[in-house]
């Protein structure tokens, strides 16, 4: 699914090809007839991978810079398990 963000800047999410594949989301600026990769995050839910899409388009279409959007914290982090 793509989601506009506003000045030529796309968000987009999807499964991965093969079945059990990560969810990738990946944040594109329009350049002449090409698109730049901006950003790539991955998940393993669905329902995470479309919050974070959401999130990133409302934050690029407000008009966060790329060099903060580059910066930020990765869309999930792991943990260790407790011992």
């Amino acid at each position: 699914m793509i989601l506009p963000a506003g000045k030529g800047i796309s968000v987009e999410y999807a499964r991965g090809e093969n079945a059990g594949m990560p969810w990738i989301v990946r944040a594109y600026e329009k350049k002449f007839l090409f698109r730049k990769l901006i950003s790539s995050d991955w998940f393993l839910d669905p329902d995470q991978a479309r919050r974070f899409a959401e999130t990133l388009a409302a934050d690029l279409s407000t008009g966060a810079s790329f060099d903060e959007i580059r910066g930020r914290k990765p869309g999930w982090t792991l943990h260790r398990p407790p011992r």
